[in-house]
């Protein structure tokens, strides 16, 4: 009886254990928005330091694709 009871709590154990093993590892997800538009990467990367107690320390400068001389300040939200 003993070992038939510790055979079903091994069983349950090992179930709960795959069960969070397949669980995902974080639940918040971030998406990449473009915040505004600036004429440097200078003042870009300005605009991404002061906004930092907005969206964290984490955004990226990038050039505007179809127009020369922009850049784009994209931010995680």
């Amino acid at each position: 009886m003993v070992k038939r009871l510790g055979l079903a709590l091994a069983t349950v154990a090992a179930s709960f254990g795959l069960v969070l093993s397949t669980a995902p590892t974080s639940s918040a997800t971030f998406v990449w928005y473009v915040d505004s538009h600036h004429s440097s990467l200078l003042s870009c990367n300005t605009a991404g330091q002061a906004g930092a107690h907005k969206w964290g320390v984490i955004y990226r400068c990038d050039p505007f694709p179809y127009k020369p001389g922009v850049w784009e300040l994209w931010v995680r939200r």
